[in-house]
């Protein structure tokens, strides 16, 4: 398998694509801007114009001609087109998949299919999803699992990486919760993750990538703070949700193993 593409090529997944290329793979990625693509370019993907509407798809089908894998990194909402409905466009993507080469699908989840109640979630937890997107990513994940194509449905903890992290957002500002539990994922570690299986599984399945570390929010987001030189969040109240997403079916089965296990540094 040596040919990938990488539907929604962003944060994610120019490193994952940086890193098959190193690998002799011949990576595609897609954006909507002409800016997007030239990045692509620039980092040695071959670059496609598409998007995904409810009942319609734009841009170039090329992209699809000659895939062995897809990899889907598209986010559940649209937050520049609120109208765009994800389900649709799935159910969209999933027959031009199943009308071309394509033999294995990497859908790219998140763990808010398992909702925010508190407790130990694995893979095998019934999933109560409470918001919109997380319903739409399990009738999602469903939907490529019950089809005819190899597909691996990874659900991501909250992505974080040496540009990306939610204390930037969170500085000086009130939040709640702090004696919550953080379910991240490093950047390295969810490409890693990611890469391992799809050189190393065949069959169905799903699979969780979080961090097996999990500090209490008012614990992360201080040190955080500290260590950005930036004002740390006022929390309000005393309560947090105990809630840890176990992430260790993935060792098991692959040679992967994670690398930033420890979010305090």
């Amino acid at each position: 398998m040596k040919k990938v593409g990488i539907l929604g090529c962003g944060w994610l997944g120019i490193p994952l694509a940086e890193q098959l290329v190193e690998k002799g793979f011949m990576v595609s990625g897609t954006r909507r801007s002409e800016a997007g693509l030239a990045l692509l370019k620039n980092h040695g993907i071959l670059p496609y114009s598409f998007e995904l509407k409810n009942d319609s798809v734009k841009g170039d089908l090329d992209f699809f001609k000659s895939l062995e894998c897809l990899i889907i990194s598209l986010p559940p909402r649209d937050s520049g087109d609120p109208q765009l409905h994800f389900e649709k466009r799935m159910e969209s993507l999933l027959q031009l998949v199943l009308s071309s080469k394509i033999k294995k699908v990497i859908f790219l989840s998140s763990t808010a299919v398992y909702g925010k109640k508190a407790g130990v979630w694995t893979e095998d937890s019934r999933c109560v999803p409470e918001t919109a997107a997380g319903q739409a990513l399990l009738y999602s994940e469903a939907l490529f699992l019950n089809s005819s194509v190899t597909t691996l449905v990874v659900r991501l903890g909250g992505l974080i990486g040496e540009n990306r992290n939610p204390i930037h957002p969170l500085s000086g500002k009130s939040t709640t919760h702090p004696k919550s539990t953080i379910n991240f994922i490093h950047q390295k570690d969810a490409v890693q993750g990611i890469l391992s299986l799809l050189l190393q599984k065949n069959t169905s399945d799903i699979y969780n990538l979080v961090s097996p570390d999990h500090p209490e929010r008012k614990t992360y987001y201080e040190f955080m703070a500290q260590k950005k030189e930036l004002p740390p969040p006022i929390f309000v109240g005393n309560e947090g949700i105990h809630r840890i997403i176990k992430a260790e079916k993935i060792i098991r089965d692959t040679n992967f193993q994670y690398t930033v296990n420890n979010l305090l540094i």
